[in-house]
């Protein structure tokens, strides 16, 4: 028997069953706050009964019992009140993370399944993923609450068993569910085009391995073109990888994600440190870093720039600045002091300009702006030993805005001209 299952339907009726009993027995509870009192009282209910001999219908009870608590709990929040996960009160939150705290647990151990595994066994494990499938595709719109647990009983317990016999289901089971996404995807609003189902099955590709890769990144774009996309939603694809210490695979995943990573702005310093990491180890691949970092412009524009001064690529980096219109004025003395102590003169059209922009301005605010890196190029044409280059500058700029009163003044406060 396969594990392929219907969106809504054909859950176990032994997952049923399972989760009815649970209903009546934490009925005497009634509408209690949702805290960590209740939910324990409401565990000590169900598991008082005890619980099946068989260890894999008893971790599939378990683990179908804390996602019922946890739903019970969650749900109040979702439906009454249109509330996120961030919304939940902090009794109800340490609720909710005890019972993740519990699934995690379970998930830590694997199931014993086996090739002589029964039609049973098999029908509690459809269930139960059916149940967590659905239950995550009703979430509310920013809550991920049933994402981990659906992502977790693939790779920790369903993938595990492509070693053995039940491969050809497994395979099945996941070619069905994208094609299933695939038939609904005409459907504006189904819940099937939640970016959860997207992203977790696009971690459940990436765990396959490398060879899995390309099927990985396009669900990750299937997913980044829903409105409601945000890039930190993105399992932890790159610390899994720095965790491995697989740096080739892990150059390839940073390359390949600036540009999802770019339709937002993320916190990208994270990403640059995983590039260094990175290149710390394999230093032939900083050509893919600068093809990264450039696919991230111009929300990566600080981290682009701070690489190039690291790497002293000083005309590079002066391009970018000088391209972008940006000011120096926006930058610490220190921030520049790289340049300024290997390459002065390259400062000068990025100071220059920058006083042209400010003079368009025409009143004192800009005025006083221009004064200030005025000021600045003066230190720097003393730097390079070039002070009469300077002098016959500032002269003749006095000259040229001499009809300026208030650029006169702000010269003169600022001891440009006498």
């Amino acid at each position: 028997m396969t594990l392929i299952l219907n969106i809504k339907q054909d859950i176990d009726r032994s997952v049923q069953q399972w989760h009815k009993q649970f209903a009546e027995d934490i009925a005497p509870l009634g509408q209690g706050i949702r805290n960590v009192q209740y939910t324990t009282e409401a565990l000590a209910l169900i598991f008082q009964k005890g619980l099946p001999d068989d260890p894999v219908e008893q971790a599939l009870f378990k683990l179908n019992t804390y996602l019922y608590m946890l739903q019970i709990v969650v749900q109040p929040v979702q439906n009454k009140l249109s509330r996120t996960m961030s919304s939940l009160g902090y009794h109800t939150h340490l609720a909710v993370a005890e019972l993740q705290k519990s699934i995690e647990s379970l998930f830590a151990e694997p199931l014993l399944l086996t090739s002589v595994t029964s039609i049973e066994q098999r029908e509690w494990l459809s269930g139960t993923l059916s149940y967590i499938r659905v239950e995550m595709l009703s979430e509310s719109r920013d809550s991920f609450t049933f994402f981990n647990s659906y992502m977790r009983i693939w790779i920790n317990w369903i993938l595990p068993l492509l070693t053995h016999s039940v491969a050809d289901d497994i395979e099945l089971t996941l070619q069905a569910e994208v094609k299933l996404l695939e038939q609904l995807e005409p459907r504006s609003g189904h819940s099937a085009l939640k970016q959860a189902w997207w992203l977790a099955q696009s971690y459940i590709q990436f765990e396959r391995g490398a060879e899995q890769d390309e099927v990985s990144l396009a669900l990750i774009h299937t997913a980044a073109t829903k409105q409601d996309f945000y890039p930190d939603r993105l399992p932890d694809y790159l610390e899994r990888l720095t965790d491995q210490a697989n740096w080739t695979r892990l150059a390839y995943w940073l390359t390949e994600l600036a540009d999802v990573l770019r339709q937002q702005q993320s916190n990208l310093q994270d990403y640059a440190l995983y590039w260094e990491q990175v290149i710390t180890q394999l230093p032939e691949a900083e050509p893919q870093m600068w093809t990264a970092l450039e696919k991230l412009l111009p929300v990566g524009g600080r981290i682009y720039e701070q690489k190039l001064l690291s790497y002293g690529k000083w005309q590079l980096w002066m391009d970018y600045q000088l391209s972008a219109g940006n000011d120096p004025a926006n930058y610490k003395v220190t921030e520049l002091q790289p340049l300024e102590n290997n390459a002065p003169e390259m400062l000068l059209p990025f100071y220059h300009q920058a006083v042209e922009r400010h003079m368009a301005h025409k009143n004192r605010q800009g005025y006083k702006a221009a004064v200030k890196l005025l000021k600045r190029l003066a230190k720097l044409y003393k730097k390079i030993k070039q002070e009469p280059r300077w002098n016959d500058f500032i002269e003749q700029f006095a000259q040229r805005n001499s009809r300026l009163r208030a650029l006169q003044e702000e010269l003169r406060k600022g001891k440009l001209i006498p």
